[in-house]
């Protein structure tokens, strides 16, 4: 069965097909929302034993941001550059791709139950903390070597620019 499509549907297909495909390429939101993600988190970390008025707040962020917008523009980006896991030609960011990949899998679905769930104190709940944890202290370094070249964390192309101007 064959179905026809307007010239208005098809720019309509084409535009959100270009769309996807650039975003796939497009990071910095991604990639900045990680390291807000990383750091609002390490400031809950006991061993930095941060004011609790700072606390508070930096769970607050930790946890509107990565409900909200992290799941939104990280998941968006995820899927638009997953198909560049797969058809890379470059070994090393097929497989740090693919490593941030479960990383992230892991570390969004354990944020998810500590998010409904918070951590109660049994077992379980202690063992998805610390999965969330370390999860993350693994994520964000490798998102960094990952994208080093581009990252929004490389100070040296900021750098370059400022000095050739």
């Amino acid at each position: 069965m064959s179905v026809s499509l307007s010239s208005g549907q098809k720019s309509q297909v084409g535009g959100f097909s270009l769309w996807w495909h650039r975003l796939a390429y497009h990071h910095k939101w991604a990639e900045s929302l990680l390291y807000v993600m990383f750091f609002s988190g390490l400031l809950l970390w006991d061993t930095v034993n941060v004011a609790w008025q700072l606390e508070r707040w930096s769970l607050l962020v930790h946890m509107l941001v990565g409900a909200t917008l992290f799941t939104l523009i990280v998941g968006a980006f995820w899927g638009a550059h997953r198909r560049l896991i797969t058809s890379s030609n470059k070994p090393f960011l097929r497989q740090t791709g693919t490593a941030i990949e479960w990383l992230l899998i892991t570390c969004s679905l354990s944020g998810f139950y500590l998010f409904f769930y918070g951590t109660p104190g049994n077992p379980l709940g202690v063992f998805i903390q610390d999965v969330h944890f370390y999860s993350s202290w693994l994520l964000a370094p490798l998102v960094f070597r990952h994208a080093m070249r581009w990252s929004v964390l490389n100070l040296s192309k900021y750098v370059n620019t400022f000095l050739n101007r």
